[in-house]
């Protein structure tokens, strides 16, 4: 039962020691959920490699020795290492999930100088320039030869190399658009900002590769309507979360100033685009009105002035418009566009970095791919509906850097308050049903114990269970009253920040129930093999005593989440709640 345990990173089943393929894993990996059986994942893709010595395919195996360029990962990304290792045994198509700021470009550095060394040949695919030439860096740190396939790169092309850095708009329009290359060769495929690989023409160039081994990276798993990325990957290997690397020292804190500058009324009236988040034009128009551009200049002034700062717009117009009322207020802002060539942006870029320009507004293009550490504020001059660009565009700033304590981020366009903190766990899933928007919305219109606080002073928004009752940033605090404060009622987090609130995507609660299954398998093979819904609803119920949890079914994504072995505290408390009902049920007889 140990070596069915150990088999996968959460010991779900996965093969018998002769090779027999996996059916009995994933006739176990369902789970009851509103009636309805939940699926592991959607398809296996097996692997044409040949077996190397142990009968393992060396896109199965290829990461069981990592070489000593990887010493330099930290232990969280290790760990993640190891789990995709064990993933990649049964799964071709995995993704790997972290916060932005995690390093998941060292990951990606890793992966390919372990698939080299085993003779694999790799192709990682990159969206824009600056991001090619961040993977190539790395791959040379990590002594990794490798090719470039970028119109912007043309010095860096090395077409023979068994490693290929390319940018995917490059390679679609050569190789399959207009036909006049070959397509690299690839075992392995690895897509950087793997959100966006469900776009036609990522999905094309993925399934050009049908034998390869896909493996995405992404700090936000989810398209920009919220949707799944199942239509590209069938396991999601979560990382640390955000507050978990702040803890660390990895990232810092953000602090919120909660300024609107619209009305919910306002925002609610506009007309939505294809991925249900709001129309840019008619956004565009309402939030280029002098007064609100004013306001955002303002509001920088009155909180970050002197911070060098990323500013995010809706179009370019909006943009103009912006850096035209900095530049007015004396602020040294410069407006970046996608009509600006990559020399421009990295220009721009260093002027920011050296202080030399203080305010770099852009239109969601340095949005992902971009590694500013000096950036000490973020202002969300833009009303958005979706997650994946809410979360992209607030942890531009969360980087650390010498001197750097936390990043202020301005939001001017109710972000916060619709979909979350950005600190919250949101639950990332691969399931085809759910969306992470809507979710993201839903919570934050449900009442919770206690709503997050904004400073009527300076906009500071904080939790009283955190900071107190008062402002600490400018000394504010309530007048003495026998009623209760009237607050907002819209619900800014799930109080992720809490770390005495749990919910059932807390990593402590999922990594109960898993040993609470691991415990199950134990004791109990026999059901467990027979009617494994039946187990999984006793683990639940066992988890939802011990962490006091409302909901009467876990959420879908547990459906991923396979038997542990139990810690010596986890197989404590299940002994000591046996003995309990035993003697509860002694008593009444």
């Amino acid at each position: 039962m140990n070596d069915l345990l150990n088999g996968h990173p959460n010991g779900h089943p996965i093969a018998d020691p002769n090779g027999k393929t996996m059916a009995r894993a994933l006739e176990w990996s369902g789970i009851a959920y509103e009636g309805r059986d939940i699926p592991l994942v959607r398809a296996i893709a097996v692997g044409t490699q040949t077996p190397s010595e142990d009968g393992a395919s060396p896109l199965a195996s290829f990461l069981n020795v990592l070489p000593p360029e990887c010493d330099v990962l930290r232990p969280n990304q290790r760990r993640q290492l190891e789990q995709l290792a064990q993933v990649l045994r049964w799964c071709r198509r995995p993704l790997v999930e972290g916060p932005t700021g995690y390093g998941k470009t060292h990951i990606i550095a890793a992966v390919t100088a372990a698939a080299s060394i085993a003779g694999l040949r790799v192709l990682i695919l990159a969206t824009r320039t600056r991001l090619v030439r961040q993977i190539s860096e790395r791959l040379l740190a990590f002594n990794v030869p490798h090719g470039v396939i970028a119109a912007s790169l043309p010095g860096m092309t090395h077409a023979a190399m068994s490693v290929q850095v390319a940018s995917a708009d490059t390679l679609y329009r050569r190789c399959i658009a207009d036909q006049r290359r070959p397509l690299p060769g690839a075992d392995v495929v690895i897509f950087d900002e793997a959100h966006l690989a469900t776009a036609e023409s990522r999905l094309r160039i993925l399934q050009s590769y049908p034998e390869a081994a896909w493996i995405g990276f992404t700090a936000t798993p989810a398209r920009k309507s919220g949707s799944s990325l199942s239509a590209a990957f069938e396991y999601l290997i979560r990382g640390p979360t955000v507050l978990e690397l702040i803890a660390a020292g990895q990232l810092v804190r953000p602090r919120i100033f909660n300024t609107p500058i619209v009305t919910a009324k306002e925002l609610k009236a506009l007309p939505k685009d294809a991925a249900k988040d709001y129309a840019a034009g008619a956004l565009g128009e309402l939030l280029r009105r002098p007064k609100l551009v004013g306001d955002v200049v303002q509001n920088w002034l009155k909180i970050a002035a002197g911070k060098r700062s990323l500013v995010f717009a809706v179009n370019k117009a909006h943009g103009a418009s912006l850096v035209e009322e900095y530049t007015r207020a004396g602020i040294a802002a410069e407006l970046l566009t996608d009509q600006d060539s990559d020399e421009s942006r990295e220009a721009a870029i260093a002027r920011l970095e050296s202080g030399q320009t203080l305010v770099l507004v852009n239109c969601f293009l340095l949005a992902y791919g971009i590694d500013i550490p000096t950036v000490e504020c973020v202002v969300l001059a833009r009303p958005t509906r979706s997650l994946t660009m809410y979360l992209q565009m607030a942890g531009r700033g969360l980087r650390p850097a010498d001197g750097k304590e936390h990043c202020l981020l301005i939001d001017h366009g109710r972000c916060v308050e619709t979909l979350g903190l950005p600190t919250s766990d949101f639950g990332w899933t691969l399931d085809d049903r759910r969306n992470v928007n809507r979710e993201a919305e839903a919570r934050a219109r449900r009442l919770v114990t206690e709503q997050p606080r904004t400073c009527p002073e300076c906009h500071h928004v904080w939790l009283v269970s955190e900071d107190g009752p008062g402002c600490r940033h400018c000394g504010w605090a309530p007048a003495p009253r026998a009623k209760a404060v009237i607050v907002e009622s819209a619900e800014l987090a799930e109080l992720a920040d809490d770390p005495e609130h749990v919910t059932a995507f807390s990593p402590a609660v999922q990594r109960f129930y898993s040993e609470a299954l691991g415990d199950y398998v134990r004791r109990k093979p026999d059901i467990w093999r027979d009617q494994p819904r039946k187990a999984r609803a006793a683990c639940w119920f066992a988890t939802k005593e011990k962490f006091k949890l409302r909901a009467d079914w876990p959420p879908s994504s547990y459906a991923a989440l396979a038997p542990s072995p139990p810690s010596f505290e986890t197989a404590g408390y299940l002994q000591y709640r046996r003995i309990k009902f035993a003697k509860g049920k002694a008593r009444a007889a």
